[in-house]
């Protein structure tokens, strides 16, 4: 009974932890500010990467479609425009990426919150069983103890 109230456990535990696609370690318990951080920072470089892979099909798009005389006047504007536009852009996706952040550290604290508690079970249901195996042997090696004990007080026959 308790071997598969064991396993049942255990696999409870794993399916959760594959469900949510997070690895948890026993070791890696990140509060919310370091979570927030590397968070935060590779959503920094994602947005880079998408504003400048945005902004380079865009002037590929404008020069390709648009005859335009270029002249220092126009790439200075077209500079200045592409950094205002990277800073906003930043801005607003650093913005809506954090609050996906937040919400990610709160289903991360309760999933591992939950693998704490079923494992504080799994080991409560180990302790048990070491305590009856234990008991068990025990009596086993009580009943050894008589039965050799009884044997020897008997006369030989």
């Amino acid at each position: 009974m308790i071997d598969t109230e064991r396993v049942k456990k255990m696999t409870q535990m794993a399916l959760r932890e594959k469900k949510s696609g997070i690895r948890l370690d026993s070791f890696d318990d990140p509060d919310r500010k370091d979570f927030i951080s590397f968070y935060g920072v590779r959503s920094f470089f994602r947005a880079t990467i998408i504003y400048i892979v945005a902004l380079f099909l865009i002037l590929v798009f404008v020069f390709s479609t648009v005859t335009v005389q270029v002249s220092r006047l126009y790439i200075m504007i077209t500079l200045f425009a592409a950094i205002i536009g990277y800073l906003f852009f930043l801005l607003f996706y650093s913005g809506v990426s954090r609050k996906k952040t937040i919400k990610r550290f709160e289903t991360y604290q309760n999933i591992v919150k939950e693998q704490r508690n079923d494992l504080k079970i799994l080991e409560e249901i180990y302790e048990k069983e070491e305590r009856e195996s234990h008991g068990q042997q025990v009596k086993t090696d009580r009943n050894e103890w008589d039965e050799d004990r009884f044997s020897d007080s008997q006369p030989h026959q």
